[in-house]
């Protein structure tokens, strides 16, 4: 799923208007502003790659002008030194655009990256790894475009286009047959129903509900395994709750279908990515040596 520039447009151009409001007093101010020069964003440690189409769309908001060469692409794994992107532009635009652009490229590679970890861990058993509905309004999108170049895919977008029935639901409806009964009657009918359930017995009402998806929420191993046995195809299965590198391979291998992890968004590390004019800078070189060394 590519970035549609129509959408994430005025994105960027709020975080513009943000960082810029009625000018740029540091750069705007010297005398070599509009000289035309070359900079290169380049990765100082290792990473899944995302966000180029926002740091180059960043770019060419300021200068139209600005001739731009993309030698990475987002979904590639780059190493510390390789460069990604190049800009030939008037140079006031590297500083007034560098925050926006890096502070993109860094939360989303870190997403990406996060997400290929899991994908790679759970990989020899053939399960799917998601997302939560954790993240950040403005910028959703692209967050979950960054699931995407991670290998992973997104839980779902938000309340519109799935029917997720969660406890504080259940608690609404009087229970989950009194939900689902409702929902059916008076909800779409091509959506989807998906059940958040907690023990067995929940499992069992959902099941005998009919619902297409059960979520299984913070199971313990033993009783998720079980969980999934009485489930078998007749339901998708997707296992959540506290998910981390230690357990999502036990959790795998009870043959739930799915494995939805909050931290893939919310808790993913930055990527540290940077921009130079001209040659990188002596301290960059050191970074880049040392992240090299620790691969």
């Amino acid at each position: 799923m590519d970035l549609i520039p129509s959408i994430i447009r005025p994105i960027i151009e709020w975080g513009i208007r943000e960082e810029l409001m009625h000018g740029d007093h540091t750069s705007q101010f010297l005398d070599g502003h509009k000289q035309i020069m070359t900079a290169n964003i380049y990765m100082k440690k290792p990473g899944i790659l995302c966000g180029i189409p926002v740091a180059k769309m960043t770019f060419e908001i300021l200068a139209p002008e600005s001739e731009i060469s993309i030698l990475k692409q987002d979904g590639e794994f780059c190493r510390p030194g390789d460069v990604v992107m190049t800009i030939k532009a008037p140079a006031w635009i590297f500083a007034a655009g560098e925050r926006l652009a890096l502070d993109y490229l860094q939360h989303l590679s870190g997403i990406a990256t996060e997400a290929r970890k899991y994908v790679d861990l759970v990989k020899p058993y053939g399960t799917k790894i998601s997302d939560a509905r954790k993240g950040i309004p403005p910028i959703r999108v692209l967050q979950k475009y960054a699931v995407r170049k991670g290998g992973a895919i997104p839980h779902m977008y938000s309340l519109h286009n799935a029917v997720l029935l969660k406890d504080n639901h259940i608690k609404m409806a009087g229970g989950i047959s009194p939900a689902v009964a409702q929902l059916r009657e008076r909800g779409q009918h091509t959506l989807k129903i998906e059940c958040e359930c907690e023990t067995l017995e929940d499992t069992r009402e959902a099941l005998a509900c009919g619902v297409e998806c059960i979520m299984f929420d913070n199971m313990d191993i033993d009783v998720l395994a079980e969980a999934v046995k009485i489930v078998g195809d007749k339901a998708w299965t997707v296992g959540t709750g506290g998910v981390n590198e230690e357990t999502v391979v036990p959790i795998a291998k009870t043959g739930v279908k799915q494995i939805a992890i909050g931290g893939i968004v919310h808790s993913a590390k930055v990527v540290d990515i940077s921009i130079d004019i001209g040659q990188l800078k002596a301290s960059a070189l050191r970074d880049i040596a040392l992240a090299q060394k620790g691969q």
